[in-house]
């Protein structure tokens, strides 16, 4: 077996950028096996036929299935000497990205690679994926500096790339998987190859049908059973294996000129769609609506579907491969090369990044300029982005005709689509970008999972389509709009391209077919209008969003760009719809019936490959529980574009750039679409001076956060950890009073409350204790799983719901479990007053208390006293809290049966409700509620709003345009409090005191407690 080599090549070729990417995939060629066995058939054909079909989705040349022999096994196996040095780096990675479920990517990512590599001897079957050369770039030829010398790396990268995947995708289906490649196996790859049935040993040589000698190939060895191929005959046996059905795009073209003619297209000045550069509205990346979707902006549904990335792990196969493409986000910025050539001819860097990029696998390279208002306001961290280059790089993915043309666009196999698209770019733009640092200028990779820059505009800027109906989605002449994108910034001097003009905006102007098709509402029947400075199609992101998020019969949608009548395949069969689409403006209308009638963009079933498997509770995939989508063309719809009401959030309405929750306006969003103008209309205005219709952020907002860094994280028992934050820059934190806590961001989707358990007078740091709840939410399990020393996080100002009465007679702080955190402080500073207090300390196990080192070496250790039920010292509460006083008052904070008790001995012992202070830090069990309809009247406006039983008023609120404050929604945080005027409520919060019931709400969850009772609050 040849072993590739990425250690070798010219100074200036690309193998060298390409090994960080290879060594990280094989770092991840082995991991965790899902101890639910996933509901896949059991036929071994149909399991085989399966796995050959995710192998070619993701443009395997062949795959085969083999089942092991001792003889392919290594004696000596191939090791990537790299990987110890990427996992030790990789301990360092600080992700600021806002991407669904990053977190959980990372932290999986540092437990794959912190376990022992296996060999895969054990498994019984072996799936070979095959990539193919295309010729041999010519050192002649404009482009080929990067690339000569490198095929053996690029089909060794390329198909790693598919059997880290699949891989990863068997392991989460229950079955033990192990990636193999060229520079890291136990096994012969070659061997394999032979038993699997793509090549076979001719003269001496191995050589695969319909491709010949050059290859190259990685592997699967797995546990699951499946039907296995048979080997080939020779070569010389074969009738037509030598046959090359013109597989190879670059025969007769330039790698740097790429596989579709581009050249022939009509170049202009100016993209077709009007950009008022001048005007042009920066947002922050905050904005993004899918990160909005995880803070809760959008309301609970969004963000519990949010939560962990769960919209994008819900199908096995998007999520096998959004943890390698997770593991990329790692390397996909860096400084450049002290000592690099800096080669500065603008013109052969241009080919040379195009012909990189052609030769990896990209299918459609664009440069452009790089202007300051393609880049966000702010980053993830909420910090203002300084653009630092001039120059984009801008990378097409085709998503894959053959698999689209089986789906409905929003089915189980959609999201995987676009996965795939975006992890491709993820490898290939990313071992671009590197090469680039590498030759010495700065350049960085904006993947899905970390962008700080505008795409859409530098796709029409750099020549690579013009603006669609689909909104934000640019259409391609040749692949249509079923394409991802990625762009790589740099201050590497190139020549740019010109926009293209293919007729498209006359098209789309005569076609709603996608605004038909749409199955949540959001593509506009209507014109084009200016938004944030830009001429669109401008869709309702709220809506789309939110189908995409929570739609529960597929995994996300691209429904829009599956009935396109621009998802074409083939550059010849249908040239003539091409052309007339492009060159008779007139034929648009004619040519979009003439698309229906041909039923394209219905339903291909023979095209169908891939398992409707859905992510369970238990983390097993099975069927899925709501039916799947599978719809056809929706041909007697007629979409008219008055019936339709949608939402847009321009700069005016977009968030503050801080990772923290903002919710949105729907209605404001209304009145923000119907304020749109078009650009004629745009133009009269600001030459009639006239700026209000422009649309314009601000970010002046008081962050709601601050940045701190872990600076201790010690492990007291095997459930609970103490954190320790101080500021980044070594000042001050801000003031905190005693019963005060912190939202602490542990992931966009996971804000959690935790008290701070130090002393009030210490400035210098923030304290927390935090006991890991398996079965909680996530939150806490997360926080244990990410927060290290020397991480950076976001947590708010203090908040105290639970103050102390400073001037009581005597004071009992009575604590279960983590429920001392709050009391520490407490006692600090009851002590600092020269109080009298008592501190008791309740927990079922001694070895299972957390902080009992601190409260001994506190100057009021006298002062506590330890209760452990395994040590026979269970509290007295009745004793403790016997002999009431007028000014004595007890605070108590854990479990909900602990408090309970406390509360009940108070009482028992006379202490009266202003007297019994209780804070929860989980919702406790509740009692079989049944939600009723019923009418929020707000007094201030004399508005009346119909709250259905499947709504909070919280929800109903935002949605009418009412701005309330709104955080945990479980009734346990307070910011959503309100006067209540009148009604019969029924309570279910955790805030509230009896007396205070009488006439506050907390509206998160609280509701009428009759049937169309009428609630009046002050608002």
């Amino acid at each position: 077996m040849r072993v590739v080599d990425f250690g070798i090549g010219a100074s200036n070729s690309i193998i060298g950028a390409m090994g960080e990417y290879q060594t990280m995939m094989d770092a991840i060629q082995s991991g965790l096996v899902n101890a639910q066995k996933a509901s896949v058939p059991a036929d071994p054909d149909e399991r085989a036929n399966h796995l050959k079909a995710f192998g070619y989705f993701s443009d395997a040349s062949l795959v085969g299935i083999c089942k092991l022999h001792d003889d392919a096994k290594l004696k000596k196996p191939v090791k990537n000497e790299n990987i110890p040095r990427l996992i030790e780096s990789l301990k360092q990675v600080n992700s600021e990205s806002l991407a669904a479920g990053i977190e959980e990517i990372m932290a999986d990512l540092e437990d794959t690679v912190e376990l022992p590599q296996g060999t895969g001897h054990d498994h019984s079957h072996a799936i070979v994926v095959l990539y193919e050369h295309f010729r041999d770039p010519s050192k002649s030829e404009p482009g080929s500096e990067w690339i000569i010398g490198a095929q053996d790396q690029r089909a060794a990268i390329r198909a790693n790339e598919t059997a880290v995947v699949l891989a990863n995708y068997i392991r989460l289906l229950g079955y033990d998987a192990m990636a193999h490649s060229p520079s890291n196996t136990h096994f012969d790859l070659n061997k394999l190859a032979v038993l699997a049935g793509v090549a076979c040993v001719s003269d001496g040589r191995m050589d695969a049908p319909f491709i010949g000698p050059n290859f190259g190939l990685a592997a699967v060895t797995c546990t699951l059973d499946m039907t296995a191929d048979e080997a080939l005959a020779a070569m010389s046996q074969q009738k037509d294996a030598a046959s090359r059905p013109g597989r190879d795009p670059y025969k007769d073209r330039n790698y740097a000129a790429g596989s579709y003619p581009f050249e022939a297209l009509k170049r202009v000045e100016t993209p077709t769609t009007y950009i008022d550069e001048d005007r042009v509205a920066r947002i922050p990346m905050r904005a993004d609506m899918f990160t909005r979707a995880q803070f809760g902006d959008m309301g609970k549904a969004n963000q519990d579907n949010a939560a962990g990335g769960y919209y994008v792990s819900k199908a096995p196969s998007s999520l096998a491969q959004l943890r390698v493409l997770g593991a990329l986000v790692a390397l996909q910025s860096g400084g450049e090369n002290p000592h690099g050539p800096c080669p500065s001819d603008s013109q052969r860097n241009a080919e040379n990044v195009k012909a990189a990029g052609y030769f990896l696998g990209i299918d459609a390279v664009g440069i452009s300029r790089c202007p300051d208002w393609v880049w966000y306001s702010h980053n993830a961290a909420g910090e203002p982005i300084n653009p630092p280059h001039d120059n984009a790089i801008t990378m097409i993915i085709d998503q894959g005709f053959e698999t689209m043309d089986g789906s409905s666009g929003d089915d189980w196999i959609a999201l995987s689509q676009s996965m795939r698209a975006y992890l491709r770019f993820s490898l290939l733009g990313g071992i671009i970008s590197q090469h680039i640092r590498d030759l010495g200028y700065s350049a960085k990779a904006h993947t899905v999972m970390d962008s700080e820059v505008l795409q859409p505009p530098l796709v029409l800027l750099s020549g690579l389509g013009e603006v669609s109906r689909i909104g934000e989605v640019i259409l391609n002449p040749f692949m249509g709009p079923r394409l991802k994108t990625g762009v790589i910034t740099t201050d590497m001097p190139l020549v740019h391209d010109k926009p293209i003009d293919f007729g498209l905006q006359n098209f789309c102007n005569n076609c709603n077919k996608c605004a038909r098709e749409c199955p949540s509402g959001a593509i506009t029947a209507g014109p084009k209008l200016m938004y944030n400075g830009y001429e669109i199609w401008k869709s309702d992101s709220q809506k789309c969003t939110t189908y995409r998020v929570t739609q529960a019969g597929g995994a996300m949608c691209g429904r829009c760009m599956k009935t396109c009548p621009w998802n074409l395949e083939g550059l010849f069969s249908e040239a003539p719809f091409r052309w007339a689409a492009m060159n008779i403006p007139a034929a648009a209308p004619l040519l979009a019936k003439l698309d229906d009638a041909a039923n394209n963009g219905g339903l291909n079933v023979v095209k169908k490959w891939w398992w409707d498997l859905e992510l369970k509770e238990d983390g097993g995939f099975r069927e899925p529980a709501q039916p799947v989508n599978r719809r056809d063309l929706q041909k007697d719809i007629d979409l008219k574009y008055e019936d339709q009401t949608l939402a847009v959030y321009p700069a005016t309405l977009a968030p503050h750039p801080y990772p923290y929750p903002f919710p949105m306006d729907r209605e404001a969003g209304i009145e923000a679409y119907q304020a749109m103008v078009t650009v004629e209309e745009y133009h009269e205005r600001i030459a009639q001076g006239d700026t209000s219709h422009v649309h314009t952020y601000r970010a002046d907002a008081v962050a709601p956060v601050i940045q701190v860094e872990i600076v201790r994280a010690e492990k007291m028992t095997d459930g609970v950890t103490k954190f320790e934050f101080a500021s980044v820059d070594g000042s001050e934190l801000p003031p905190w009073t005693a019963g005060a806590h912190l939202d602490i961001v542990v992931a966009p989707e996971f804000l959690r409350q935790y008290s701070i358990s130090g002393n009030p007078s210490d400035r210098s740091r923030y304290q927390i204790g935090v006991l890991r709840e398996d079965e909680g939410r996530g939150g806490s399990r997360m926080l244990h799983r990410l927060f290290r020393e020397g991480r950076k996080i976001f947590v708010s100002h203090p908040i105290n719901h639970f103050e102390l009465v400073e001037d009581a007679k005597k004071t009992f702080l009575m604590a279960g479990g983590i429920g001392i955190t709050p009391m520490i402080a407490f006692g600090h500073r009851l002590h600092e007053l020269g109080a009298e207090f008592e501190l008791h300390y309740s927990a079922s196990r001694q070895d299972g208390a957390g902080f009992l080192d601190d409260l001994a070496k506190f100057p009021w250790a006298d002062w506590v006293s330890l209760h452990f039920s395994d040590q026979g010292t269970r509290a007295d509460l009745d004793q403790i809290l016997s002999g009431y006083v007028d000014g004595y008052h007890v605070y108590t904070c854990g479990p909900d049966r602990f408090m309970e008790s406390v509360m009940d001995a108070a009482e028992r012992n006379g202490y009266p409700e202003e007297a019994r202070h209780l804070e929860y830090f989980s919702v406790p069990e509740q009692p079989e509620y049944e939600n009723h309809d019923f009418v929020l009247r707000l007094t201030k406006s004399g508005k009346e709003l119909a709250v259905p039983a499947d709504k909070a008023a919280t929800e109903v609120l935002l949605e009418s345009g009412i701005k309330i404050d709104v955080k945990c929604s479980d009734g346990l945080c307070g910011v959503c409090k309100c006067r209540l005027i009148s009604g019969n409520v029924e309570h279910r919060d955790f805030v509230l005191s009896k007396k205070q019931r009488e006439d506050t709400i907390i509206l998160c969850q609280s509701r009428a407690a009759e049937k169309d009772g009428i609630v009046e609050i002050d608002l």
